[in-house]
């Protein structure tokens, strides 16, 4: 079928009043290839794309309101897939810029911020103003790395390296330390109900009626205390837990420990972490520093947070990390069969199987040849997967916390959980990239 055919498609879908973000995703097939760097696995726009590119510079919301209501009637459906449809260029050229943008990234060896946080709105800009870029746009692109990083990180280290050279500061945030983590304790409470609900929030829905019961499940499970209940168990009681929070990678020891304000943490997974690391975390994270407290405020707001069941204050986000932890105890991408109780995890795992640096790994294991050290490094994490996942799933879940970003859309939540399985594979890849590439300059 023609794109031409599936615009036409497309216009008579929305004859009718449409949800928002069903005309975009629509809107979007219709770009054609050119924009997957953009695009989630299922071909759709990702959350960030239309976040940072699609709402504030392709729809401009400010000034076209008509754009933002969760429901469109059909002319303003209409006229937003026209509005897309219309800027399918310069969303090629953006994403062709974000390609150049990341690859200059890992030149400079930048490793602070989220790219796509970070490039999506400059990469729009440079679309417009210069069109697709060429080879001879490679000093253009590191001009705009150095305008977009100089002193981002340097600045709010600096600040934070200062506050916490004062022993007084230390000692109050110390004595907080352990005021919060004893007032952190589980209830007995079921958490049967929870696990149950699972089953709904991770399936499949194959009609709106499907789907309005799994976001009514979803918004049932964020008030349910068992999230709570788990990361406060993990404190004391690791045996009580479903899964270990050492196998599973979220802690180095069990039960975990109390974190501490500064100096060296008592390992490297995501709740050792003292909260000095946690604040530089979010200092390099931040978009737009003026928008975060102070950096006083902030120590002391890490602290109660770092305390807080699974390291994070919101209920919500709590939910999330344990519905991560089962979709990860399910992901097995070395094994060629598996059974897995959620159809997203099941989607998930069918996916990574097929990756052909995961067949590559299972041909490495069936043969008796040496695998390279970097190569081993990767066969590693595919064998025990849910830990880089789910280091990666709580960083995320750490900035949302802090940012204050709502997980209660039960769609947002499941393409976060899918969206951090593509980031982990899409880092194996580069790595063993950057391997080969070794391989033949040597």
């Amino acid at each position: 079928m023609s794109i031409g055919s599936d615009a036409a498609t497309a216009r008579t879908a929305v004859g009718s009043a449409q949800p928002r973000r069903a005309v975009i995703d629509r809107a979007w097939r219709c770009i054609g290839p050119g924009v997957e760097v953009l695009s989630g696995d299922d071909g759709g726009p990702l959350r960030r794309t239309v976040k940072r590119i699609i709402d504030p510079l392709v729809l401009r919301l400010r000034s076209n309101t008509q754009f933002s209501a969760p429901v469109l009637e059909p002319a303003v459906a209409a006229e937003m897939h026209d509005t897309i449809a219309a800027h399918a260029p310069q969303l090629r050229a953006a994403a062709a810029w974000f390609v150049m943008l990341k690859g200059e990234r890992r030149r400079q060896r930048i490793t602070s911020g989220n790219a796509q946080e970070l490039y999506f709105p400059v990469c729009f800009e440079l679309a417009v103003t210069r069109g697709t870029p060429g080879a001879e746009h490679q000093q253009t692109a590191a001009s705009v790395l150095r305008d977009i990083h100089q002193g981002r990180d340097r600045t709010g280290i600096e600040t934070l390296n200062a506050h916490l050279d004062d022993p007084q500061v230390i000692a109050r945030l110390t004595r907080q330390l352990e005021h919060s983590w004893r007032d952190v304790h589980p209830t007995g409470a079921m958490t049967g109900p929870f696990f149950a609900g699972l089953a709904t929030v991770l399936g499949p829905a194959e009609s709106h009626r499907a789907t309005a019961a799994r976001q009514r499940v979803w918004a049932a499970l964020i008030a349910d205390a068992t999230p709570y209940n788990l990361g406060a168990a993990a404190h004391a009681q690791d045996g009580m837990l479903p899964w270990s929070i050492v196998e599973v990678g979220l802690s180095s020891v069990a039960p975990q420990r109390l974190p501490t304000v500064d100096g060296v943490a008592g390992g490297d997974r995501p709740l050792d972490r003292t909260v000095a690391d946690r604040v530089r975390a979010t200092l390099r994270r931040a978009l737009d520093r003026d928008e975060l407290p102070d950096v006083p405020l902030l120590c002391a707001e890490e602290v109660d947070r770092a305390c807080a069941p699974w390291g994070l204050l919101a209920e919500d986000k709590q939910a999330v990390l344990v519905t991560g932890i089962e979709v990860a105890t399910e992901l097995q991408p070395l094994s060629p069969s598996t059974s897995v109780r959620y159809e997203l995890a099941a989607r998930i795992q069918s996916r990574l199987a097929k990756e052909a640096y995961v067949l590559h790994a299972r041909r490495y294991l069936a043969g008796a040849e040496p695998i390279h050290p970097r190569q081993q490094q990767v066969v590693d994490d595919l064998a025990a997967f849910a830990r880089p996942y789910l280091s990666r799933l709580w960083a995320r879940l750490h900035g949302r916390d802090v940012w204050q970003e709502s997980c209660e859309d039960v769609d947002d939540v499941r393409a976060l959980l899918e969206g951090v399985a593509r980031s982990v594979s899409l880092d194996h890849r580069q790595r063993i990239k950057a391997m080969l590439e070794v391989q033949v300059a040597g």
